[in-house]
């Protein structure tokens, strides 16, 4: 049961974040939204996770905000209210209910190999059931944030577990010691998903991209499932090249404009990032709620970022920043250190 506690929130969490582009383009379709607004909702989704995730939480919310994880997207799906105060409403709400369950999710587990495991197995669970929803919902009548409904009512059949001490962490050091030398890392994987289909269009192999994204969810399924597997005494070396990787493959998308090559690197990037991923959490110990929580803070600012140096600097500047952003990680010993 703790397994199954741990795996449905985190592998529906990778669910939305990696289907955020059907999604979105439905709010989008909401009368009086624009494709900006509908991209400030997605981040303001995250950003509530990421705060709900990263406070520590009275185990009473628990019940509750299984609750509001479904019931949000099902507002949201059968919505066609012009109203914009109700939608940001409602992504507040289903952003902080994340956070809770995905935190609490998180403290359920001992530290070590039971985290690595229960987050490579869920990640990798999460990004095949991406994969099938990108297929399933052309070929259906049913939207989006509708399957994410029915989706997300697993978790009322997840149960409860005592929390560890990791969600009951004094204010005062819930950020004491995090690895923010990461963030910049973080900030530039979401720049580099965020803007893949608008370099596509720039080498007219938009069409051919699509299959290109929906195989790094393959790969990045594949990564996942590998890190869960690697012994303890490479998850250091292994996680440091998976970094270096990451950053190389996504900076090759940008710098190239070979549509083959584009696409291979965006698969190869897949794949490093979800064998990262698993590793930085777990390298976190207790603090794996907190960690999450930069994490998805990062993502949700990289479109931001990536909207300002593509102004200023074109699809080079992003390129370059993707590459150097490792540099904060060794740049930054008290933080960002490779422990």
């Amino acid at each position: 049961m703790t397994r199954l506690f741990v795996s449905v929130p985190i592998s529906l969490g990778a669910v939305i974040i990696n289907t955020m582009p059907l999604w979105l383009a439905e709010l989008a379709s909401c009368p009086n939204v624009s494709d900006g607004l509908a991209g400030g909702l997605g981040s303001l989704v995250l950003l509530t996770t990421s705060l709900a995730c990263a406070v520590p939480i009275r185990h009473q919310l628990l019940v509750p905000a299984r609750i509001v994880v479904p019931v949000a997207f099902a507002l949201l799906a059968v919505s066609t209210s012009t109203s914009i105060f109700f939608l940001a409403t409602t992504c507040l709400l289903l952003g902080l209910a994340l956070g809770v369950v995905t935190r609490q999710a998180l403290g359920s587990l001992p530290t070590g190999i039971d985290l690595l495991e229960a987050v490579s197995v869920a990640l990798a669970i999460g990004l095949a059931v991406s994969l099938v929803v990108y297929l399933v919902v052309p070929a259906v009548r049913l939207t989006t944030l509708s399957i994410l409904a029915l989706v997300s009512i697993l978790l009322l059949f997840t149960g409860s577990t005592t929390a560890s001490s990791a969600t009951g962490l004094a204010a005062t050091k819930l950020f004491t010691g995090l690895p923010f030398g990461y963030f910049p890392f973080f900030v530039m994987m979401g720049a580099y998903w965020s803007f893949l289909e608008l370099y596509g269009q720039t080498l007219d192999a938009e069409s051919g991209l699509a299959i290109w994204l929906l195989l790094s969810l393959l790969s990045g399924a594949v990564g996942s499932t590998l890190a869960g597997r690697l012994p303890e005494n490479l998850w250091r070396w292994v996680r440091v090249v998976a970094l270096i990787a990451a950053a190389l493959t996504g900076a090759a998308s940008y710098a190239f404009a070979a549509p083959v090559f584009v696409g291979l690197s965006i698969i190869a990037n897949g794949f490093f990032l979800f064998l990262f991923f698993p590793l930085y959490l777990t390298s976190q110990g207790a603090r794996a709620p907190q960690a999450m929580a930069l994490y998805l803070v990062g993502f949700a600012f990289g479109g931001l970022v990536g909207a300002i140096l593509i102004e200023f600097g074109g699809y080079t500047s992003l390129s370059l920043a993707i590459l150097l952003s490792p540099l904060a990680v060794w740049a930054n010993p008290s933080f960002g250190a490779v422990s």
